[in-house]
């Protein structure tokens, strides 16, 4: 999924705010994790929507639930500590089923990750029709639709993990609830980024580092109460020096949630990508997608 020029001008956008990045936010690499990034787009988007249509049904909700349906997050430049981040929200495409939203965070003058986030409405264990009132509104807040990028190849079902060689189980925990005591979208994306970092040990060697380049995350359903919960991850295919992880986490035997994370393979000194050589394939053939 290529990035459109406009996406980068924060210029383009028709509502934008500013986010402190925490010292909670950062990882091991000492930049802003890349989940964490992943919220702040949730809160363009959310904030977006409460500047609307009000704050209410938006953040919490005993009936519908207006939540996403795919996230495709590409990561252009690190996010740091200490310096705000811009955030820029532009609704792009609006029916009677879903409504679609670009999304940028701007740090230092430079845009540093952009998503394409495709939102509907949940209710009785299915996605459902949105609102009247939110079509109606939304529709008369759309204006010129910008060149927009088709969606990557990667279509998800639910029984799409089943080709997928690594297993992990996991035990859920309180904070995995959002405020409509359901499996929150951020426990998903980290559900899903624990899958994808516990299956690539045989990749993390002296001198070598992971850059996650782009994450397109299916979300599937959204249960409640939380009983158990499972990972599933498997290489898709490798590139020179990328590669493709698929991952799957599962909630009470249903499927949450399905991710492809495109990884980059880096010279931490150079700082540059560096070809994945025939030890690293052979290391992880076992970890191929099966079928």
């Amino acid at each position: 999924m290529k990035t459109q020029p406009w996406q980068r001008d924060p210029e383009a956008y028709d509502f934008q705010f500013t986010i402190t990045p925490l010292f909670f936010h950062l990882d091991v690499e000492r930049h802003v994790n890349n989940v964490a990034v992943q919220s702040f787009h949730t809160e363009g988007r959310l904030r977006y929507l409460m500047e609307v249509l009000g704050a209410e049904g938006i953040w919490c909700s005993d009936q519908v639930l207006l939540r996403p349906r795919r996230t495709v997050t590409q990561f252009l430049e690190e996010t740091h500590y200490l310096t705000d981040v811009q955030c820029a929200v532009k609704l792009v495409a609006v029916d009677k089923a879903t409504c679609r939203f670009a999304i940028a965070l701007f740090q230092n003058g430079e845009c540093t990750s952009v998503q394409d986030c495709l939102m509907g409405a949940w209710r009785d264990g299915q996605w459902q029709a949105l609102p009247a009132s939110m079509f109606d509104t939304l529709s008369t807040r759309l204006g010129d639709v910008p060149e927009l990028a088709p969606w990557p190849d990667f279509d998800a079902g639910p029984e799409t993990d089943q080709g997928y060689p690594c297993r992990t189980p996991l035990e859920p925990r309180f904070i995995d609830q959002d405020t409509d005591r359901r499996l929150g979208e951020l426990t998903i994306a980290r559900y899903l980024e624990q899958s994808r970092v516990s299956s690539l040990d045989a990749m993390r060697l002296p001198g070598l580092g992971l850059l996650v380049a782009r994450i397109d995350i299916h979300y599937l359903d959204w249960p409640a109460p939380l009983h158990s919960a499972s990972l599933a991850t498997g290489i898709a295919g490798f590139g020179n020096s990328s590669f493709r992880v698929r991952s799957g986490a599962r909630v009470n035997d249903v499927l949450v949630g399905l991710c492809e994370s495109v990884m980059v393979l880096m010279n931490r000194e150079q700082r540059r990508p560096t070809p994945i050589d025939a030890a690293m394939r052979e290391a992880m053939a076992a970890s191929l997608v099966r079928g």
